[in-house]
């Protein structure tokens, strides 16, 4: 059986795309920050960056447990919540 994916992994994904850092880095640099939510108001991404996120943990997550996109969509409502990024208020 495959090991379980870690959610720093998706998390990472656009924090190095978008931000150029990680979980660990964050872990590291931003202790106090990151003890609350509010560190996803610090890194916020387009409504596009965001969708472009989703897709790729969407398409990931099918091949890697191999499953279809639209079972892979239905369990991913509870991930979504703890590892989406913040989208930018316009």
């Amino acid at each position: 059986m495959k090991k379980l994916l870690e959610k720093d992994f998706i998390m990472d994904w656009w924090l190095e795309k978008y931000h150029g850092i990680t979980c660990n880095w964050l872990r590291k640099n931003e202790p106090e920050l990151i003890k609350t939510p509010d560190w996803y108001k610090k890194y916020t991404v387009t409504q596009e960056q965001h969708d472009t996120w989703y897709n790729w943990a969407i398409d990931y997550m099918a091949k890697y447990y191999r499953i279809s996109k639209k079972v892979t969509k239905r369990r991913f409502c509870f991930d979504y919540l703890d590892c989406s990024p913040s989208i930018k208020k316009q």
